[in-house]
């Protein structure tokens, strides 16, 4: 009977801790992560301290490696490959090779999706324009970072944990910093009380708020 062969789209912090608990649970099974990106299980909270210097070397921001889990797990790793299509019926996918442009096609017995989320752009002009950044990944902080000195003025869409920790390292910057929120408060994830607590605090040390 032959193995197993368990593909996992997705590998940045969802699709990664599957992965390995499922070779904890079946140590026999083929594993392959295929990821659109560079990188696989960075710290994404740490972003934001990677472009205030607080975080030294963007090798720090790195969890694993496709060679630490091709060595230590048995899991292969497909970095800067997009999956392109899937078919259920007959249980495969199709992949792109970003370098190479080569397209193949993979089976599987089990199919994880751990895609993550997406940015919400606004609908308004102007997001074309340079100057307009995401923060998502290692290459949108290198993005960012590479500007700082050549910027006054900042504007942050998004009141959540990343995007406040974006503003204050920016601000220690000494850059001006306004944050923008759709929500009536900040970290909409906490109550009311304590995230006018959290509001309070960044106005005293200087930020401008935009709320609702």
């Amino acid at each position: 009977m032959s193995r197993q062969r368990i593909l996992i789209i997705g590998g940045v912090a969802g699709g990664a801790t599957c992965a390995v608990r499922i070779r904890r649970l079946y140590e026999h099974c083929e594993i392959i992560i295929f990821e659109m990106g560079s990188y696989v299980s960075f710290a994404n909270c740490g972003l934001p301290y990677f472009i205030g210097d607080v975080i030294v070397g963007e090798e720090k921001l790195l969890v694993a490696t496709p060679a630490l889990f091709e060595n230590r797990f048995n899991i292969r790793v497909c970095t800067d490959t997009q999956v392109l299509s899937i078919d259920k019926e007959n249980q495969k996918i199709t992949v792109l090779d970003l370098a190479s442009k080569v397209e193949r096609v993979e089976n599987y017995d089990a199919l994880v999706l751990s895609t993550g989320s997406q940015s919400v752009w606004p609908n308004i002009d102007g997001l074309d324009l340079p100057g307009v950044h995401v923060l998502r990944t290692i290459p949108d902080s290198r993005k960012i970072k590479a500007q700082l000195d050549n910027i006054h003025r900042a504007l942050v869409m998004g009141a959540g944990y990343l995007g406040l920790e974006l503003a204050e390292n920016l601000y220690k910057r000494d850059i001006q910093v306004t944050v923008l929120q759709s929500s009536d408060q900040v970290m909409p994830t906490l109550d009311k009380e304590m995230a006018t607590f959290v509001a309070n605090h960044l106005k005293k040390h200087g930020l401008e708020l935009k709320l609702s």
